[in-house]
């Protein structure tokens, strides 16, 4: 697996976290996920979507 295919899906992956604990945060249906775990996926998510976001464009310019 290359470098670049790596972030991607470490890219997708960080977006997928994001959506869940924005789903969760902004509507009220999915109450088996406490309030405390949708808030770390929330922040956990956009971090790891924006790192990756990041080292994806430093691969594409070397």
């Amino acid at each position: 697996m290359t470098d670049k295919s790596r972030t991607v899906l470490n890219s997708v992956s960080g977006l997928a976290l994001f959506s869940v604990g924005a789903y969760r945060i902004f509507t009220n249906n999915l109450e088996a996920m406490s309030i405390l775990v949708a808030y770390i996926f929330l922040i956990g998510g956009l971090i790891g979507f924006v790192f990756s976001v990041v080292k994806l464009s430093r691969i594409d310019r070397a």
